[in-house]
């Protein structure tokens, strides 16, 4: 699981949190899961998609382009610290959520061949 921080100057606009299979479609267009409303984001501008473990984002052949770390990409993975710049002022920090630890259970079945412990005698 990923959360995703949408950030316009410094400032934390929205967080997403991403699961297996979902998707996030992001734009000028009202239609997209995250609206920007900027010139230099194109109207479907690129798609953030979480599969199994991976986060995966592609540019819809943007004009302004899509990068990642400062490296423009047509796709790419996703991790953990991650800068994606959408457009000239919008940044999407990743971040890779702790998954939760599955709880074990012992069971201990009693054997009556052997003696239960005995009560201390007070």
């Amino acid at each position: 699981m990923f959360k995703l921080e949408l950030m316009r100057h410094s400032l934390i606009l929205k967080e997403y949190t991403l699961t297996d299979g979902a998707i996030l479609m992001i734009g000028r267009h009202s239609a997209n899961d995250i609206v920007l409303r900027d010139i230099s984001v194109s109207r479907h501008h690129a798609t953030i998609e979480g599969k199994g473990r991976k986060l995966l984002i592609f540019d819809h052949r943007s004009k302004n382009g899509t990068t990642v770390n400062d490296i423009r990409v047509q796709s790419a993975q996703l991790h953990h610290g991650d800068i994606v710049k959408i457009g000239k002022d919008h940044i999407i920090r990743v971040a890779a959520l702790p998954t939760k630890k599955k709880e074990s259970t012992i069971t201990v079945e009693h054997d009556p061949k052997v003696s239960p412990l005995k009560k201390p005698k007070l």
